[in-house]
């Protein structure tokens, strides 16, 4: 227990401060707050991305002939292979409102210089007409919905500051918040028009191919690959067996996966081979029942005689099943219990390692990131419905290791609450 103690005490003095200071963070709460935004969107369409993929012969014939499969994907088309449009007016309300613009003039101003960037292109045949280039609003655009979404509200509130209209207070707040903005407005677009010439004369030409090429480019190579999930996710658990909240990490790595499953979505949408399979395999048969494959634990108390440890089984495995772990972290304990240390810190990375030699078999090659679930469904029927019989193996495989990892360590743990329930007894 003193060595515990004192890394609980080195992690109270470096972690603690700062999962303090950025769960404080008002920019990463517009970020991930934005983002979590557009779940309505992607979860509206998971029905229609379920049902013309559905892997069941003679359904998926009739789909397909019908035309329902063509209509759907047009819709996933404007909506999950346009993500990074949502992204940039989510993430500009949010952050606008913490910066103090009023109404939803932080997600209309941050949508409109977001689409000003984006590069047109001219029909030959047609010198007046003019198209948007898609490609910009998805994946490739996440990044620069991203940092659109933080930069253009922070910039309007210093222009309104200086530059805002006053109105009578007899003037209705919807009319009074639509043009107050209106002198801030003209000075912003005039900056992105003087920006937008700037841009075409560099080696890039759009804002969009510099910072995918500066920004975009690395940190999605140095995170696209599935060792990289490995480390944030062992550090996640790291975090959490202490009791600072996984999400510290997830907040920084979130941007990735949007960015990763964007460009799987519009690889498979387009009929090619994912560029960052692997990686979501690896992401979706390494977190079953919540940080650590708390599931594994929850069905390992089964096999326990206390009453102690029955108890706590019946609290936490149902919110496991569906992906709740707090019950359990708390309440068993996992955070700061040394018997569970060494298989919550190191399930990930085995159970990681077993989920890519199943992939490299040929398992999980029908996986479909078109398919967004509610992260509350049990995670098998999240891994079926996303990816067939093959992903449901690749779950029921995971779960069994993380259950054999976990056994020994409540066993131990279940032998120890007996002796002390017996002693307990015996003293009364």
């Amino acid at each position: 227990m003193a060595v515990f103690d004192r890394i609980q005490a080195v992690m109270d003095k470096t972690i603690a401060p700062i999962a303090s200071k950025v769960a404080d963070s008002k920019i990463l709460d517009a970020l991930m707050g934005g983002m979590m935004s557009t779940l309505p969107m992607t979860l509206g369409v998971a029905v229609i991305a379920i049902l013309i993929n559905f892997p069941i012969p003679g359904f998926s014939e009739w789909i397909e002939s019908s035309g329902l499969k063509v209509a759907g994907n047009q819709i996933l088309s404007v909506t999950m292979n346009m993500m990074a449009i949502y992204v940039a007016f989510f993430v500009g309300l949010r952050w606008g409102k913490a910066c103090g613009l009023t109404g939803y003039n932080g997600g209309i101003l941050t949508g409109a210089v977001f689409l000003c960037f984006v590069p047109l292109q001219s029909f030959e045949d047609i010198p007046m007409a003019s198209f948007i280039n898609t490609s910009y609003l998805g994946s490739n655009g996440i990044f620069v919905a991203i940092l659109l979404g933080l930069i253009v509200p922070k910039v309007a509130a210093l222009l309104m500051s200086r530059l805002e209209l006053k109105l009578p207070d007899m003037v209705p707040p919807m009319v009074s918040n639509s043009l107050s903005p209106i002198f801030t407005a003209i000075v912003l677009f005039t900056l992105v028009w003087f920006a937008r010439l700037g841009l075409s004369m560099t080696p890039w030409g759009n804002l969009f191919d510099m910072i995918n090429t500066l920004i975009g480019t690395p940190v999605t190579m140095v995170g696209s690959s599935p060792l990289a999930y490995i480390i944030v996710c062992s550090l996640q658990s790291i975090f959490w067996f202490f009791g600072v909240h996984p999400n510290v990490m997830l907040n920084f790595y979130a941007p990735v996966i949007m960015a990763l499953t964007a460009a799987n979505t519009e690889a498979l949408i387009a009929g090619q081979a994912m560029p960052y399979g692997a990686w979501a395999i690896v992401a979706l048969g390494t977190a079953i029942g919540g940080q650590g494959n708390a599931l594994g634990i929850s069905v390992s108390l089964l096999f326990t005689k206390s009453e102690r440890f029955k108890a706590i089984r019946g609290v936490a495995l149902v919110p496991s099943l569906f992906n709740i772990s707090e019950p359990l972290m708390f309440g068993l304990p996992v955070v700061l219990n040394p018997t569970y240390f060494i298989p919550f810190i190191f399930n990930i990375p085995v159970c990681a390692v077993i989920v890519q030699a199943l992939y490299a078999l040929g398992l999980g090659a029908a996986y479909n990131p078109t398919i967004q679930l509610p992260w509350v469904l049990p995670q098998p029927v999240i891994a079926f419905m996303q990816g067939g019989v093959g992903c449901l193996v690749i779950s029921a495989v995971v779960l069994a290791v993380s259950i054999l990892m976990y056994l020994p360590f409540t066993l131990m743990a279940d032998r120890q609450a007996l002796k002390e329930e017996a002693a307990l007894k015996a003293a009364e």
